[in-house]
């Protein structure tokens, strides 16, 4: 923390006159760059020692499921992760022993396990077991990717590019769709990408859809990012590794998404004709616009009074004279007993 000069600090002797040599205090040290973070299905940014902020949806009804976003850039590598007393969703503590590029640990572990990640026994399936009892590795695989808002991809609401690590169990899936978009002639850094969760699956599991190209001004924001010191300290790449190079996917367009006039897409299908560019609809913090509510249960309170409300409006009943009228009640039973006859006839099984 800094402290602000008192009234009486006075000025500098002007003994030193004026610095020219570049001397400074802050050379070569970096505040630091925030983490776009993954907790259960909540997304949330963190930079330095801050509280997470999570991100909401624009109506405040709750965390965001889904976040429009530019995948800047990636690591070549499957970063690993190991914590000596385990992992637990959302830590922001150091690893005890990491390796960015997944071949030897970094030189600032602080419990370095092997000399090498091929070598290492916690880098093995078998050294842990999961939640569900299944084997698993203690240590854990993830890719460093640097995004940015689709709305602000500078992202000067939170001081610049952004690192997610994506998970194991989302690494095949994140790594097809950057295939899939390279195919049918896409850079994956050249279109706005949605990303949510499978909502098949209990644990986050990442699912990526292309939104639309960049437009011009976005693409030069983008190419200047993906030079820039912030992105390489977010990768924080070592030395070449081969990679395997997986099948290609399918992947669905929709229907707004024009081909690029400069690159012939390496499929058979024929590009569509003349659509017509969709620009989606911008919410706080550039991450994107509203999102659809889940529909409520079909036995829930809300259900029954939406099926009240469609339904037709009985036809009237001709009035009864007053001794009908009491027979009548007295046969059908009284009004709750109504009530709840109608209530079991829209509940069903209830």
């Amino acid at each position: 923390m800094t402290k602000m000069l008192p009234p009486t600090f006075g000025p500098v002797s002007s003994v030193f006159g004026s610095d020219d040599t570049g001397d400074r205090l802050n050379s070569g040290i970096t505040a630091g760059y925030p983490i776009l973070r993954i907790k259960g299905k909540v997304w949330s940014i963190t930079r330095g020692g801050n509280e997470p902020f999570v991100l909401m949806r624009p109506d405040g009804d709750g965390p965001r499921n889904s976040i429009d976003v530019v995948l800047l850039s990636s690591s070549k590598y499957v970063s690993k992760l190991w914590y000596e007393n385990g992992y637990e969703e959302g830590n922001t503590n150091p690893p005890d022993c990491f390796a960015p590029n997944g071949i030897v640990p970094d030189a600032s572990s602080t419990k370095k396990q092997h000399a090498t990640c091929a070598g290492c026994p916690q880098n093995t399936w078998g050294s842990a077991i999961s939640a569900s009892g299944k084997k698993a590795k203690a240590c854990r695989d993830s890719k460093r990717v640097a995004v940015s808002p689709l709305g602000d991809i500078r992202n000067e609401a939170f001081g610049g590019p952004m690192l997610l690590r994506v998970p194991a169990a989302s690494l095949s899936d994140v790594g097809n769709y950057g295939i899939a978009m390279k195919a049918r002639g896409y850079d994956y850094w050249t279109v706005g990408t949605k990303m949510s969760f499978d909502s098949a699956e209990a644990y986050p599991k990442l699912v990526l859809e292309p939104i639309r190209p960049l437009t011009d001004d976005e693409a030069v924001a983008v190419l200047e990012l993906r030079e820039s010191p912030a992105i390489a300290a977010i990768l924080a790449e070592g030395t070449d590794v081969m990679q395997e190079a997986p099948v290609e996917p399918a992947i669905k367009l929709p229907p707004s998404f024009p081909q690029p006039a400069a690159v012939t897409p390496q499929v058979t299908a024929p590009p569509p004709s003349k659509p017509t560019l969709v620009t989606p609809v911008m919410g706080g913090n550039g991450f994107g616009g509203p999102e659809p509510a889940a529909p409520p249960s079909k036995t829930s309170p809300k259900a029954v009074k939406k099926v009240q409300a469609a339904a037709p409006p009985p036809a009237p009943t001709p009035p009864k004279p007053p001794v009908q009228e009491e027979a009548a009640m007295a046969a059908a039973g009284s009004f709750e007993d109504t009530l709840d006859a109608q209530i079991e006839d829209l509940l069903p099984g209830a």
